[in-house]
């Protein structure tokens, strides 16, 4: 190997290994990245509702909804933080018949803080 190969050599493994470290860093954060579940609250369950999947991709909240009687009312997903204090809020009216089951999506505005949100909670508006 002459100089300049040699030079480009060493050129092509330093890059290499810097391109490797970036490639890494961006696996782990994504990896950091903290999944915000989704529950269910008393008032849902008390009626017989049961949710089968969700999913949540970044301000919207979708859940897949089973009920065993026929339940009616105005459904709210609310976006809580770690200390279990609401911080966002969207609403959905839910009509299901006995045995019936549905996907319903929830849209958060643009201004709640997704990096504060820590479980999305959903439950039915008090009377």
């Amino acid at each position: 190997m002459n100089v300049i190969q040699l030079h480009h050599f060493k050129i092509m493994k330093k890059s290499t290994w810097k391109l490797t470290l970036v490639i890494l860093f961006f696996f782990l954060s994504a990896c950091l990245e903290k999944e915000k579940g989704v529950s269910l609250g008393t008032s849902v369950m008390e009626k017989k509702i049961t949710m089968t999947s969700s999913l949540v991709d970044g301000l919207k909240v979708d859940i897949y909804l089973i009920s065993e009687e026929a339940v009616e009312g105005e459904l709210l997903a609310k976006a809580m933080n770690s200390s279990r204090q609401e911080i966002g809020r969207s609403k959905q009216t839910l009509a299901l018949q006995k045995d019936d089951a549905k996907l319903i999506s929830f849209s958060f505005d643009s201004k709640v803080d997704l990096d504060k949100v820590t479980i999305f909670l959903i439950d039915f508006r008090r009377k």
